[in-house]
């Protein structure tokens, strides 16, 4: 069984991206370091909060642990906890890792280098939990991430460059590589800062990872599409949003994480 770890690091600053600071290494390590992130563990935390079936389907069987720092804040997002709004007006630093085979409830979970990746935030308590009525709404798509299958360390990559803006993705890299050639990652959506409004509770913010179908490199493919708003993810029906979104873009979701957040204004 081999490990595979991405680190993205991805800031916004008006029309491109530009690094964040570093993962500290206490929180890097905390993270990376918690045993709960195991498939099952994942399940059944989603399963508590009503993530799973409000947002996922119950069959979701995670392959990767999903691992989310906000470094200003020094805040990271553990499956449930609550981060105060202010904390996370920037967008965070991600460390995505597979998940081991020794978990009796998702054993042996199957990888797939030749297929793309797509991150995901969303909110299904928009406007509030108890009268969602722009929910789901999306907050961050970013799409065409690839696995690098050729190296001996298994590490998946983001490349540095997209859309031939300037440095729009930083990860902590030594090699060095081409950042102009090659990239198909793409900020399908852009940043959106979780800003609940006052007096309507906790909301769960819940970052999923896609997975698309399995596809060989160099193969002509569209990616997924746009949605056509933030609110309701452009279907403009209550409750639509990213198991939707996936279904007709071949998507499947292999893991994910999220937080609380409110606004305490009455």
């Amino acid at each position: 069984m081999w490990h595979i770890q991405v680190v993205f690091i991805i800031g916004l600053a008006s029309l491109h991206f530009a690094a964040s600071g570093p993962v500290r290494d206490d929180v890097q390590q905390s993270v990376l370091g918690d045993p709960s992130s195991t498939a099952s563990n994942i399940h059944k935390s989603l399963k508590k909060a009503e993530v799973i079936p409000d947002v996922l389907d119950d069959d979701l069987k995670p392959l990767f642990s999903i691992n989310v720092t906000y470094p200003s804040a020094h805040k990271v997002v553990d499956l449930g906890n609550k981060i105060k709004p202010k904390a996370v007006s920037s967008p965070p630093n991600v460390i995505v890792n597979t998940i081991g085979k020794d978990d009796e409830v998702f054993p042996s979970p199957t990888i797939h280098t030749n297929a793309t990746y797509t991150f995901i935030l969303t909110d299904p308590d928009a406007t509030s939990r108890s009268d969602p009525t722009k929910a789901e709404m999306c907050h961050w798509i970013v799409t065409g991430i690839t696995f690098n299958a050729s190296s001996e360390d298994h590490i998946l990559h983001l490349p540095i460059d997209s859309m031939a803006l300037e440095a729009p993705f930083h990860f902590r890299d030594p090699r060095p590589r081409n950042t102009r050639n090659g990239s198909d990652v793409e900020e399908l959506m852009s940043y959106f800062p979780p800003a609940p409004p006052p007096a309507t509770g906790y909301h769960r913010y819940v970052f999923v990872l896609l997975q698309s179908r399995s596809h060989k490199h160099g193969q002509d493919d569209a990616g997924p599409q746009k949605p056509s708003e933030r609110p309701h993810w452009g279907y403009g029906k209550v409750g639509k949003g990213v198991r939707d979104w996936a279904k007709d873009n071949e998507l499947t979701p292999v893991g994910a994480n999220f937080f609380y957040a409110r606004n305490k204004n009455k």
